[in-house]
């Protein structure tokens, strides 16, 4: 036990003059080989050197083994991560692995910015369309409101236009021939007979019933009063012009047309529009009502309308005088709900004719709307 202290210093003396060795290599070696060589020379203190190298040589495999498992875990995860491995870490000094993971640590960063700016972009887009979309259900919002206004009003018309008054006056006249029914009834609840009850209760469903079909009668429209039966229920203006229309009936069809000219100034009459219909239809197109809307725009005041419907030749004549009543009856209809302010209508008709064309039937197929000033 008393050689031992003296080995010492010579060991320590021995170990002195190799340390210039170790200092410069540690320069070059890894910081994990650093700790390595410091296990190593920590196993050399021991007695036995050969036993110590030994252990410290399977330290030194431990260490390995343990850096290797650990490179292992870092490439799995830079693979993950779509970065390439490290290769060679044992053999990289510590700046170089710092360089290394200053790198990676840019190219992270880069990436980050890059899906901030791509999500920035992407929440600017969906953004974009949320507005879009808004606007869009804005715009849609806005026109069922004034589709529905519009109907609102067209209703409002077709209710003003109908015959209201002439189904409630019927009703009031049922109502009170009910009072002398029921005044008598009131004289016989003394001593009514059965044949009295009999009588006042069959005239009393009597009304009942007549009352129920008046409030059950859908409102007629002003079209029954807009037409004409004959000339004579048109007003003088009108007859003037319905006569001179009657006369061009057998002329030629360039006769027809000059004969038109002097109408202005003979009969006060403008013809404002040519309306044309199918073959045994009354149906009026929706171009047609759209330029009869814009016809009757500009109509002074108290000026008159009227109406002229026609049929081609063919087919049975009965059938084409009453198509042709109700081609005018509808355009007259029209008119009367479309017109800006109180000019009055009427509808007449001339039934066949051959005056608009004589080789082509179909073109004989119209109403005519003239305009007349009542003041010629």
């Amino acid at each position: 036990m008393s050689e031992t202290p003296s080995q010492i210093p010579a060991e320590s003396t021995a170990a002195s003059g190799a340390a210039p060795s170790l200092e410069k290599s540690s320069v070059s070696t890894t910081t994990i080989l650093t700790v390595v060589v410091a296990l190593v020379a920590g196993f050399l203190i021991p007695s036995t050197l050969k036993g110590k190298k030994d252990d410290a040589q399977k330290d030194l495999y431990s260490a390995q083994a343990e850096l290797a498992s650990r490179t292992a875990v870092i490439n799995a995860e830079r693979a993950r991560q779509g970065l390439p491995p490290i290769e060679g870490i044992d053999q990289d000094s510590p700046e170089q692995i710092a360089s290394r993971l200053t790198k990676d640590a840019a190219t992270l960063a880069n990436l980050s910015d890059r899906f901030r700016i791509l999500l920035s972009q992407k929440e600017a887009t969906i953004t974009e369309k949320n507005n879009s979309l808004l606007t869009s259900e804005q715009a849609r919002q806005s026109l069922t409101s004034q589709l529905a206004k519009l109907q609102n009003q067209l209703d409002k018309t077709l209710a003003d236009g109908s015959d209201i008054d002439g189904i409630r006056n019927q009703l009031d006249e049922a109502r009170n021939s009910l009072a002398p029914l029921q005044a008598k009834l009131a004289e016989f609840s003394n001593r009514p007979t059965l044949e009295e009850m009999a009588l006042a209760k069959a005239r009393i469903a009597e009304l009942e019933a007549r009352i129920a079909t008046l409030e059950a009668t859908p409102p007629t429209t002003e079209a029954p009063k807009l037409f004409a039966e004959n000339a004579a229920e048109l007003a003088p203006a009108a007859q003037s012009l319905f006569r001179g229309l009657s006369e061009l009936e057998e002329k030629p069809d360039l006769d027809v047309v000059s004969a038109y000219k002097p109408f202005p100034s003979e009969y006060g009459a403008t013809k404002l529009r040519e309306i044309s219909f199918g073959i045994g239809s009354s149906q009026i197109n929706p171009s047609d009502k759209l330029a009869l809307g814009d016809a009757l725009a500009s109509l002074p005041e108290g000026s008159m309308i009227l109406v002229v419907g026609y049929s081609s030749a063919s087919g049975n004549t009965d059938a084409n005088r009453r198509l042709s009543s109700e081609r005018a009856t509808e355009v007259a209809r029209n008119i009367d709900m479309a017109k800006p302010g109180n000019q009055s209508v009427k509808a007449v008709f001339l039934g066949q004719t051959q005056r608009f064309s004589s080789s082509i039937a179909e073109r004989n197929q119209v109403c005519e709307v003239w305009q007349i000033d009542q003041k010629k």
